[in-house]
């Protein structure tokens, strides 16, 4: 026969501690053995451990009375954490996706883990601690909403589409809460096997699944914390906790008539049980009272509490419920569920105290477990056996040792999450995407999606989704980043074509005219972000020639000439452009089917540079015995490096250009007139010397400009 060995849970309280041993019974549970014991000092204050030490030997002493009982010793225990130390936020993933690939399970439960991250910072932000999301064990999540390309859906897998969303409610339980737990059960020789919330555990015995389609409110009022929990259409809508209980009341009692702490709860608990109570305060004076009278005193306390709770009801739940529930040893407060049903417009008839005899299936030590404090241990005890307590496994991510705890089945996921490990890291990172303006309308160009990772458990690859067991080892190989995105102009534009364009008898279809943010590009020019891409027909010829590669449509053409002894430069267009057999230049406008002839232009003729030599009425310059002298010209003739020459003979580089005299020029003879030169020789000379450039000359010698004449008797 198969022996059955109890199970220990203990409700390590504020006020007290009570441990229950229990083994399966027809219908439920039996309690083989309850014991209770009140903390000496005030070693937990609002549900937490402050002396580790003095509430481990409390719990030891309730561990070694049990054991006697069960007649062996006793390692393992289920415990529950306070309500006030569980932490619940919103989490939100979105990734983008390819459209036509079908949304598998695998990539939601991933999405659900990115979610759940999200959440994490969320807290972190929160609580404004460092290392929040390390600090805190991560417990569960509920998803709230799932959408896709922005439309609400009940579930994604299956689905196709380029965004995917998902919202969940995550929760969160300190790990200083666990670790103080785990302290005193150290020093008791117990091993944690469960851990569960204690509203949780009062919850899942005081409203049983079949009437959480009701909306009900349980609190758990102790001595240090009320929690609160809310049921509605078949679920449990929100947890909280208000920081005052049964001590306010206690000590509210104690300044009215002098007690210390442990006399004036001694008294509160009289309240009710006795018509007349007696009892000494601090002063040594004995006082004999009635419990009416101390109901009296302790109404505006009472009342406190009263407001505080259903402040936060009317709040979390949005108006007043059907019911409320009362459970824990404060409930017990004289005239508290009158008071509450008052501050939250309920019927004194909906505000109850619930005690054991609503809970089914549970099986003795009724003299031990009887009043409304019986009901949070007992459904510790509970939640043990049904396995829905918080388990515990160690594995390992990498060389780093992680502890978890879980009321389901753990996954590769819950270990990188309590790891930090962040789940995006093994998607691989889609690269960076551009965004740009075409023609005024925004175009986005994105990355190409990342490499996923790989996890390996135990050495075997597997999903996120994959179970874990307790020494497990889970080592990580991250994803690959994908390509940032890269486009030209081309391919943002199109092979696009303007108009068409006849040169030198061959058609051309010209290309749009390509900007990028305001200036001139190519087709295979990268765009960067944030460029703004513009396309246009070329509106001159000069920008057409130039998108079909003239380039030097506006180059010159360079004459270095002497013009009347002056040093110049000619400039002239390099080419010769007709548009539609009419000359024209770059910045001619142009239609669709415009003929161009484009070919080298002629050199300039001497006509065009001879125009500066023929003003002043053709006039030439001759220096007589170094007298500068101006003689009229006659008719002029052009002149090429000293030779006559015809105005449309074509220039050449460093040609010289000039005038000579023509036909009734001015002569020698024109030189005795102008200086005044006296025909007749003087005294002693009878020789008379013309000379022109150096040379003999006779009256009848022609003179050019610039010529140099030298006259005198000799």
């Amino acid at each position: 026969m198969t022996t059955i060995h109890p199970h220990l849970a203990l409700d390590i309280g504020t006020r007290k501690v009570v441990g229950l041993l229990t083994v399966p019974g027809p219908g439920g549970l039996v309690i083989k053995a309850a014991e209770r014991l009140e903390h000496q000092t005030r070693s937990m204050m609002d549900g937490q451990i402050h002396d580790v030490a003095a509430v481990a030997e409390v719990v030891d002493r309730i561990v070694t009375k049990l054991a006697a009982k069960a007649g062996a010793p006793l390692t393992e225990a289920a415990v529950a954490a306070a309500g006030r130390a569980l932490r619940t936020f919103k989490g939100t993933a979105i990734r983008a996706r390819q459209g036509l690939k079908e949304i598998s399970p695998e990539e939601v439960f991933t999405l659900e883990m990115e979610a759940v991250q999200s959440a994490q910072e969320e807290l972190a932000q929160a609580l404004a601690e460092a290392h929040s999301p390390h600090e805190y064990h991560y417990v569960g999540h509920s998803v709230m909403q799932a959408r896709l390309d922005g439309l609400p859906l009940t579930k994604l897998a299956g689905q196709r589409g380029q965004v995917a969303e998902l919202d969940v409610i995550a929760t969160f339980l300190p790990r200083g809460v666990v670790d103080s737990l785990q302290a005193v059960l150290a020093r008791c020789g117990l091993e944690m096997t469960g851990l569960t919330l204690e509203p949780i555990a009062a919850l899942g015995v005081a409203v049983p699944q079949t009437m959480r389609h009701l909306n009900l409110v349980l609190i758990d009022i102790g001595a240090g914390t009320s929690d609160i929990a809310i049921t509605h259409k078949g679920t449990v809508l929100a947890y909280d906790m208000v920081p005052t209980a049964g001590d306010e009341i206690t000590e509210a009692l104690s300044e009215a008539f002098l007690l210390d702490f442990p006399t004036g709860e001694a008294v509160k608990r009289q309240i009710g049980q006795k018509e007349t109570i007696r009892f000494t305060d601090i002063l040594g004076q004995s006082i004999t009272t009635t419990s009416e009278e101390l109901t009296a005193a302790l109404k505006p306390a009472v009342d406190r509490l009263a407001a505080g709770l259903a402040e936060r009801i009317l709040s979390l739940n949005g108006g007043p419920p059907q019911a409320v529930l009362l459970v824990g040893g404060g409930s017990l407060s004289p005239g508290l569920p009158v008071a509450l049903a008052e501050r939250i417009g309920l019927p004194p008839a909906r505000v109850a105290v619930r005690d054991r005899e609503a809970i089914a299936g549970i099986k003795g030590a009724a003299n031990v477990l009887a009043g409304p404090d019986a009901i949070t241990p007992i459904g510790i005890a509970v939640a043990a056996r049904e396995r829905s307590t918080l388990g515990f496994t160690l594995v390992w991510v990498g060389e780093e040792a992680v502890r978890l705890f879980r009321p389901t089945k753990l996954t590769v996921a819950d270990a990188l999450l309590a790891a930090g490990v962040s789940i995006k890291q093994l998607q691989g990172p889609i690269g960076k995407g551009l965004t740009v303006t075409v023609n005024g309308a925004l175009r986005m160009v994105r990355g190409t999606f990342g490499k996923p990772g790989e996890v390996l458990l135990n050495g075997t690859l597997v999903d996120l989704s994959a179970p874990i067991e307790h020494r497990d080892r889970i080592e990580l190989r991250p994803g690959a980043p994908g390509q940032d995105a890269r486009a030209t102009v081309g391919e943002l534009t199109g092979p696009q074509t303007a108009q068409t364009l006849y040169v030198n008898g061959v058609a051309h279809q010209l290309p749009l005219y390509l900007l990028v943010n305001g200036a001139l590009a190519p087709a295979d020019q990268l765009v960067a972000d944030n460029d703004v891409i513009e396309t246009r027909a070329p509106a001159t010829l000069g920008e057409a020639m130039g998108l079909l590669g003239y380039q030097e449509l506006r180059a010159e053409s360079l004459y270095p000439i002497r013009v009347g002894g002056a040093e110049q430069t000619l400039r002239q267009p390099k080419w010769r452009v007709t548009l539609n057999g009419t000359p024209t230049n770059p910045g001619a406008l142009i239609q669709d089917g415009d003929r161009v002839e484009i070919d080298l232009a002629p050199a300039p003729v001497i006509a065009e540079v001879a125009a500066s030599l023929m003003t002043g009425g053709g006039r030439i310059r001759v220096r007589c015995n170094g007298r500068l002298l101006e003689l009229a010209a006659g008719e002029p003739v052009l002149s090429r490096n000293g030779a006559p020459a015809s105005p449309q003979e074509r220039i050449e580089p460093y040609d010289e250009i000039g005038l000579i005299a023509g036909e009734g020029g001015p002569i020698f003879i024109h030189l005795l007139e102008r200086i005044g030169f006296n025909p007749s020789p003087p005294a002693g000379k009878s020789s008379l010397v013309m000379r022109v450039n150096g040379q003999p000359a006779e009256f009848t010698t022609p003179l050019q400009d610039g010529d140099e004449a030298d006259l005198h008797w000799d």
